[in-house]
């Protein structure tokens, strides 16, 4: 007897032992299997938003930038969003720009570089132009970008004011990051 008096004080330190152990290795059955967002890789959470079949322009979200002088003194920053229903919308702050009676949002593929000239343009790329006239100078604008699950990536943003004869100016971007 006097042998089990002595295991038991090893006994049940050792069941302690494993059972704080196990505790602290467990996860609760909610988010077992579930990865922290926070501790996700770049490439992880690329992965996880194409498995979860978003487009490539959809997986860049959120983008934002700070516009840049073409035609004509343009300022504001731009933010593209998806928001809590699924929708995508591009939101002006504090814009901007000269007087036109047709202004109009593009979302272009190309990058904004600048040309030979010095003066700011997109790269190669397709623009995708979105619905509703751009207020040259509101608080907050915003405008919703239909197709956004079918699109490629976007790299930059353009206001241009829709004239035929005067060429479609580009009134002024911003590259996106």
């Amino acid at each position: 007897m006097r042998n089990d008096r002595r295991l038991t004080p090893a006994v049940v330190l050792a069941g302690l032992i494993a059972l704080c152990s196990s505790g602290c290795s467990g996860a609760a059955p909610s988010v077992a299997g579930k990865v922290p967002t926070s501790t996700a890789t770049p490439a992880e959470v690329a992965t996880q938003k194409a498995a979860a079949g978003l487009s490539e322009f959809e997986q860049q979200l959120p983008l934002t930038g700070q516009f840049v002088s073409q035609w004509t003194e343009t300022v504001g920053s731009v933010e593209i969003a998806r928001r809590d229903d699924g929708s995508v919308w591009v939101t002006l702050t504090d814009f901007r720009t000269g007087a036109a009676p047709d202004l109009r949002l593009y979302l272009n593929e190309g990058a904004l570089i600048k040309n030979a000239d010095d003066a700011w343009t997109t790269d190669v790329g397709v623009s995708y132009q979105l619905a509703g006239g751009v207020s040259e100078s509101a608080i907050v604008q915003e405008f919703e970008v239909p197709g956004s699950h079918t699109m490629n990536q976007i790299h930059s943003v353009t206001v241009m004011y829709y004239s035929g004869s005067d060429g479609f100016p580009a009134f002024g971007s911003a590259p996106l990051g």
